[in-house]
Formats: structure tokens, sequence, C-alpha cells
């Protein structure tokens, strides 16, 4: 009994040490001044004279310097007995806090970043927003709540005050204490950061999938979308990711948080930023006949980071430097193929047609081209904060995804069918998962070892070495032949030069070049395309049905395009109708499925496009 009763007395003691070490936040969204949020954050027992507390100089998912410290006013730290301590402000995001052993307490405010005057403006999803009287918060913690350094590590409790008609959608498991406040506990600073929280007027959908729970919370000011519109429309692309990512989805919980804005947005850009169990939207509003697609295809590849960088990731993403990181070498592991594997997905479970995923490929190609086609990517990777490396980021989505194809389809021909680039993630997950980083140098040896020589080879000379991907001979193990420059037949839409009218809609904004199927049709300018051979053309629908129409139909065909136009003061829906005219022209990047593949291309096509 004795040893029971000591041993229940060191367990309380221990608890108490740990409860003393818990870093304590709480985040007012109730008394809302002067578009800022009071935050008040008490910190565990401190044993150093002084202290430096951080506010994050750049975060994870984004490859730019955001200085959240700019937006933090009024930096106070208290003692034990509510006097003041003594606080330098070190730098833009750090300040140091004397005699730190009876800190007490530190409060602050901060400012949101959408409608700062400040210049370096925070891409959107990256950023945070404050618009208490349209009951709207978007909250990437990162940009609220700063830690003390060197106990960015011990657990963070994040109390929310908000107004009770309100409800914080996020990833993280809230313990809801009454109305007005929730409260969240997560292990360190990098899985707060990690978790963004929306608070609005609730629309939200939840459903199940691979194992998981899936929230879908929806913020749109003209009431022009719903979550269960969103819902019904990721669904089945959620399907096929778990299917893709073999049968069960390695989370327990996923939130898709979406943030709907009217006009423009003052970085000019839209999108999402990546976190390991949600993704946060900053789109323009819309209805989901206008937006669905967008949604579609940024869920696809946000979702896809539940794989890489939460399972798969270096030392410099395992242990992150809020204030002065380290960038991996391996972007194009983790945006190149999760880019790549979501419209892979796509055309493995019929979302895509194979052509229409071939276009996707060789839109990628053209885009490629834009950047410096001499630079090693895993050099660009390292040095992208740096200004001479900046603008080369991008080509993460573009260079980065084909970088994710070859390698499937090296994996794919080397194993005769039986292993992929998928499988590869799923070995590398096993092998790291959350907790365990790998070193940089070593990535290339360790997918060798899981794989095949010809895969280190790949990687060292065309993604470490900076030799022109080759593509060609890649897509040939496929029976899908490349040819950088080739004369092509392709059916002629008329001659006519495209834009959008004042409703953005598809307008022929000059006739004045036709050439004779465009003269036989009788385009006219002003002419508003509603469909072409009964498929309704929209600016989501318009690139692939051109391509279709282009490449798939031959000469004589009798064509059909219904376009809206003003006749007498009246709008009037008209049938043009003509007969197709095949032109030949020189194309670039042409990409094509021969007819004719040999067994082993066969085996590799069926391994790579269908399941």
């Amino acid at each position: 009994m004795k040893n029971k009763f000591l041993s229940l007395i060191l367990c309380c003691c221990v608890f108490l040490a740990e409860a003393q070490q818990n870093n304590k936040v709480l985040l007012d969204l109730i008394n809302v001044e002067n578009d800022q949020i009071s935050v008040r954050f008490t910190p565990g027992a401190i044993e150093q004279d002084e202290v430096e507390f951080q506010i994050p100089k750049i975060v994870p998912g984004t490859y730019s310097i955001s200085d959240f410290g700019r937006f933090v006013n009024e930096l106070q730290a208290f003692d034990q007995n509510d006097s003041l301590l003594t606080v330098e402000k070190l730098s833009v995001n750090r300040w140091s806090i004397k005699n730190a052993r009876t800190l007490k307490y530190i409060t602050y405010k901060v400012d949101d970043t959408f409608d700062s005057d400040l210049d370096n403006t925070v891409f959107e999803p990256g950023g945070t927003n404050i618009e208490a009287e349209n009951d709207l918060f978007m909250l990437n913690t990162f940009g609220f709540i700063g830690y003390i350094k060197g106990y960015d590590k011990v657990p963070f409790e994040v109390t929310v005050k908000h107004p009770e008609k309100l409800y914080g959608a996020t990833s993280m498991i809230g313990n809801k204490i009454d109305a007005q406040t929730d409260v969240y506990v997560v292990s360190n600073y990098f899985d707060l950061a990690d978790a963004p929280i929306m608070y609005s007027v609730p629309d939200t959908t939840f459903t199940k999938v691979g194992g998981a729970e899936i929230l879908v919370s929806v913020y749109s000011p003209n009431n022009q979308l719903t979550s269960t519109e969103v819902m019904n429309n990721v669904a089945a692309i959620l399907e096929g990711q778990k299917n893709y990512l073999g049968g069960k989805l390695p989370i327990k919980k996923y939130a898709f948080l979406i943030y709907l804005f009217t006009g423009g947005t003052k970085s000019g850009a839209y999108g999402a930023l990546e976190h390991s169990y949600s993704s946060l939207y900053v789109l323009p509003e819309g209805g989901i006949d206008r937006i669905g697609q967008t949604v579609n295809d940024v869920a696809a590849h946000e979702f896809f980071h539940i794989v890489t960088p939460l399972n798969i990731h270096a030392e410099q993403i395992g242990d992150f430097d809020f204030i002065d990181p380290e960038m991996s070498e391996h972007l194009w592991l983790y945006e190149g193929v999760t880019e790549y594997s979501s419209h892979h997905m796509q055309v493995k479970y019929d979302f895509y047609n194979s052509t229409e995923f071939l276009d996707v490929i060789r839109r990628k190609i053209f885009s490629a081209a834009r950047y410096n086609r001499d630079l090693s990517f895993t050099e660009m990777s390292a040095n992208v904060l740096k200004p001479e490396y900046e603008s080369e980021y991008g080509n993460v989505y573009e260079k980065g995804a084909l970088i994710g194809m070859c390698l499937d389809l090296i994996l794919i021909n080397e194993s005769q069918g039986k292993y992929n680039l998928q499988q590869l993630m799923q070995d590398l997950s096993k092998e790291f998962g959350k907790d365990q980083s790998f070193k940089d140098s070593e990535l290339f040896s360790k997918i060798e070892s899981l794989t095949y020589p010809a895969a280190r080879a790949f990687l060292d000379q065309y993604v470490r070495g900076n030799d022109r991907l080759p593509l060609k001979e890649v897509l040939k193990y496929a029976g899908i032949d490349f040819d950088e420059e080739k004369v092509v037949k392709t059916a002629s839409i008329g001659g006519i030069s495209l834009g959008l009218n004042k409703d953005r809609e598809l307008t022929v904004t000059s006739a004045d070049n036709l050439n004779e199927f465009g003269t036989d049709m009788g385009y006219q300018q002003g002419d508003v395309l509603v469909s072409l051979n009964g498929q309704e053309l929209t600016l989501a629908t318009v690139q692939d049905i051109f391509n279709d129409y282009a490449n798939n139909t031959k000469e004589g065909d009798k064509v059909t395009m219904v376009v809206k136009r003003e006749m007498k003061g009246k709008v009037k829906t008209k049938k043009l109708k003509g007969k197709a005219v095949l032109q030949e022209s020189t194309q670039r990047n042409v990409i094509s499925i021969n007819e004719s593949p040999t067994e082993t291309q066969k085996v590799v096509r069926r391994a790579w496009l269908r399941p």
C-alpha cells in the first residue's frame, strides 16, 4: 500500500511538472478593437534570466519571407506581481525579455495581413483575416501565436473566446468549454502552426473516407457556394485518392477550410496552402458551376500532402526553424510528386481520359520551358529563399510534376508493371513516417535501395544534375510518342479571336481574320459561344473541348456551334453550322498515343494509366 501511495504521489508530481511546462494562449475574438485581436501568452516555468519571444519569419509550405512580427503591436511582458518586465525588440520577429525567471505572461495585439498597408504582401492562404463585422476570423495560428525560443517543443494549450454564433472549423480536436469558449491542445509549436482555424457562422459538412473524418467548411459572403456542394463535388476525388493511396488514409481527420472573396486580393492571386491535416483555400466567390473544377484540382493537390511532407520529409522540415530556416533540396518530392499525383490519380480513376491527362502533361512541358532549363532542381530547391532563385519556385509545379511522371514510368518499366511511384511513396512512409526525418544527402541512396539503379541514375542526372528530362525515352516505355516539333493536321475553329465579356462569357472579340471555315460558319464579333457539337463551353471546359475538337475531328465532319447573338435589340440563340476543315501546322511538344504498342509497352501503359 505504501509503495502504491508513493507511486501515486510521484505520478501526480510528474503530471504537475508537465502541466507547468505547458504554454497557454488566450485569443479574444469577442473584444476586437481597431481590427486587432488581443493575445495573452502564458509560458510554463522559465529557467533562464533572459529569453527570446519569437513570431515566425517564414512557415512550412511557403517559400517566401512573411515576417509576421510586422503585424504585432504593443507587446508587453509581466512578472508574478503583474509588473512590467523589460522588453527589447531585437528584430522584426524577435523580442528579448529580461528577468525571465519571474515571467508570468506576455500580451500583445495582432493586425491581420489581408488589408494591411505594409509592403511585402503575404499570400492570402498563408495570411490572416479579421472581419469581426462579418463574423469571420481566418486564423493561420502562426500569424497570431508566437513562442519562447527553446520552449517550442512543449505542449500548447490554446483557448479561443468567440462570439456564440461562430464555429471554429479546424483539423484539431477541440474541447468546447461553453458556448463562447473552445480549447485546443497540441504537442508542440510546429503542430500548432500546422493547424489553421476558420471561425464563421457555420456552414460545415462531414463525411468518412478511408477511415478518416473529412470536414468541409465554407465562408461564402453572398452564399453562392455551400459546404454540401463542395463535399458532393470532391467526394469522388477523395475516394479516388483513397484508392490511389492503397485503400486507407494515413490520418484520422482532415479539414478543407474554404474562404471565398469578392473583388480582388491584395496579392492579386488566389489558391491554397497545404498543412498536414488540412488545407486553407482563398478563392474568388462563385457557384459550384464556376469554381467546382478549380476546387477539385486544388483540393486534389493539397490533399496529397498527407503523404509528403507529413510522412516523408527532410530534417529541415521535421525540425523547422521559423526564424532562420534552411530549405530542403527536395521540392521535386514535396510539391512536384504531389502535383503529378493529383492529376495521375484522376486518369487512373476515370476523372480524366488518357487524352485529357496527356494534355495536362503537355501544358506542363510548355510551362516548364519558361524557367531556367539549365538549373539543377536540387540547387534551386535548397536556395529558393535567395532572390536569384525565388523566381524559379513556380517550376516545382511544372518540371517538378514531370520529374514525378518520369520516375513513375521508370519504376513501372523496370518492374514490368509490378511497382510504381505510389508504392515507393508508401515504402518511404514506412521507412520514415511523421516523426522521423531523412537527411537530404541520403534520399537518393534510400530510393535506390528500395527500387532500382535506374531510378538513382535518373535522379542524379536529371534532378541533381541539369540535363533536360528524357521525356521521349520515358514516354516511349508506355507506347506514347513525344516530338518536340511535328507537322500535324488539326481541325480549325475558324480564325476567331476570343475574350470575356462583362459577364465573363466566352465572346468573339474579333472576326477580322476568319479563314474559309470561319466564313462558312458565319461568326460575328460579339457572338457569345454557348456550345460546340453539343458540349457546353465554360471557362472550366473550353480548353478540353477545343483540344478534343482540334485533335479528334476528321475532315468534313459536321460542326455545330451554338452562339448567343444580339439581333434587332434582342439576344437570341443561333446555331452556326459547317463542315470541318483540317489545317496543317508545325506544333511543339506533341504527345500522341501509339495505336500499335509492343506487348511490353502495353504492360507499362496499362499499369500507368489504369488500375
